[in-house]
């Protein structure tokens, strides 16, 4: 697909502009190596939108205006954390042909902020992105259940139980436990589909030192998740959680 032109350079300019407070025409024509009369026209279309500021007092300079931090709003610590997550789990699925979907807390349910599927050709669905799955019925909301801090867990517990307070199915704290450490002494947390149309999935945390950012489930038809493809997959698992804390933990450090 061809972009549209004139907004990538639009947004050339920003990005160069963003490197320092003031600049001249001379200075972005040399950052950008766009024409003068390309820049002039840009910065004026920038300047109408309240992004750049070019005042009778600056004698030719320009700078961006607040206006650019509105742009930030919509990016979260979730949207950072995929943006360095999804290269690596693309290159992984590439690798071992499964799908792998990355999860985040949402309130009371892990929310898919990342998957695979579109990249492999076992997907039982086109994607998962988006969907919502539960604390105690999922792989990836018992692992996330699991391995989270004791406050937080409470904190979800109460969430869930307000949320679906005539629900039946609702553990106890005594199958809690009972879930907690069983997942904690495997590393892992699973959920086996109950017919063949289904799923199953495992999945393991992801820290960065000691801090849970989220949750990766490998996905796999309903029959065929057995120790063996456990045995095969878990690893690979573990290393791509590892790998993705790996580039968090450096990403905080620049």
């Amino acid at each position: 697909m061809t972009g549209i032109r004139s907004v990538q350079r639009a947004f050339q300019v920003l990005r160069a502009m963003n490197e320092k407070p003031i600049w001249s025409l001379q200075e972005l024509q040399v950052s950008t190596g766009l024409p003068k009369s390309t820049l002039h026209r840009i910065l004026l279309t920038l300047q109408d939108e309240h992004y750049v500021r070019c005042d009778e007092g600056m004698y030719g300079y320009y700078q961006l205006c607040s206006t650019v931090q509105e742009l930030t709003k919509g990016v979260t610590t979730r949207s950072r954390l995929v943006d360095l997550a999804a290269p690596i789990l693309i290159t992984t699925t590439k690798r071992i042909r499964w799908p792998l979907s990355l999860g985040v807390v949402d309130g009371h349910e892990i929310r898919c902020s990342f998957c695979t599927m579109p990249y492999s050709p076992y997907a039982i669905r086109p994607s998962s992105f988006g969907r919502y799955y539960g604390l105690f019925d999922s792989a990836l909301g018992k692992t996330y259940f699991a391995f989270c801090g004791q406050q937080e867990r409470r904190i979800l517990f109460n969430l869930n139980r307000a949320r679906k307070p005539s629900e039946k199915s609702m553990p106890t704290w005594r199958e809690m436990r009972f879930l907690i450490a069983g997942a904690r002494r495997q590393g892992y947390g699973i959920r086996y589909g109950q017919k063949p149309s289904d799923s199953s999935a495992f999945a393991v945390p992801v820290f960065s030192n000691d801090e849970l950012l989220a949750v990766l489930c490998y996905s796999a038809f309903s029959g065929s998740l057995d120790e063996v493809l456990l045995s095969q997959f878990l690893p690979v698992l573990k290393e791509t959680a590892a790998a993705i804390g790996l580039r968090w933990g450096e990403h905080a450090r620049q």
